[in-house]
């Protein structure tokens, strides 16, 4: 073998060696992303606020895109969840979220990541044991993560709900929302509601209802199919509904 042979072959195991290391490193960053997104649901369950809120990057571009509205920033989140992190929820409420089938996709730098996730649970309160009110929930959570110093975050979460039933009647999810339009703060909550302090209002309040969700709308996947690489005909589809109003 000569020299020349000798070190291009070199040079292939070397750019292995590093298409390799890239691979794991995505596959342990996927791993952290999972780790984060399952803590976060637990701490949500029992309104664990620090906790919840360390979850979060310092980022500006932190955005939590609720029903009501949109809270900004990491004073956003700590607006939001403040209450939580102040002991101000009872201790018999229970928000227990169910995250399932989650995709994620990690961008090519490995600094930021989106991720798509079922996201089903069930809110209660209960007091002595004696549970009051409640309702069930189903939808997708639309993930942003970033990594920060070695440590993956949470970067925004997108809440979309096309299914949900309160305990003995059933409602539609604008019936949640909606109660924050023009930015009002600590409406009044029907019986059923979560049982926490008044809502902040949302840096970005809602004007109406979005019912797209409820009308066969497909929120856009963010990955392209994984076989044909290309992209999918939820945005034809959607062009093609009738929008929905609510009179």
């Amino acid at each position: 073998m000569t020299i020349a042979e000798m070190e291009a072959r070199i040079k292939t195991l070397e750019n292995k060696l590093k298409t390799q290391e890239k691979r794991m490193t995505t596959l342990e960053d996927i791993e952290a992303i999972k780790r984060l997104q399952k803590a976060y649901n637990y701490y949500v369950e029992h309104m664990l606020g620090d906790a919840i809120i360390d979850c979060f990057s310092d980022s500006k571009d932190v955005v939590l895109d609720w029903l009501e509205g949109k809270w900004l920033g990491k004073e956003g989140v700590k607006k939001y969840f403040g209450r939580a992190a102040k002991g101000d929820n009872p201790p018999g409420f229970s928000h227990q979220l169910m995250p399932t089938g989650g995709l994620i996709t990690v961008s090519k730098d490995g600094k930021t990541a989106k991720g798509r996730w079922y996201a089903f649970g069930g809110i209660f309160s209960s007091d002595k044991g004696k549970v009051s009110g409640g309702s069930l929930t189903s939808g997708i959570y639309e993930m942003g993560y970033i990594k920060e110093k070695g440590t993956w975050k949470i970067l925004s979460i997108k809440w979309v709900i096309p299914y949900s039933a309160r305990i003995a009647e059933w409602s539609m999810p604008e019936d949640i929302g909606g109660r924050f339009v023009k930015g009002k703060a600590g409406a009044p909550r029907r019986e059923g509601d979560r049982p926490l302090p008044p809502m902040p209002a949302p840096d970005i309040p809602v004007d109406k209802a979005d019912l797209r969700y409820v009308s066969g709308y497909i929120f856009p996947f963010h990955f392209k199919h994984p076989v044909t690489g290309k992209e999918t005909s939820e945005g034809a589809r959607n062009a093609r509904l009738k929008p929905l109003s609510r009179k």
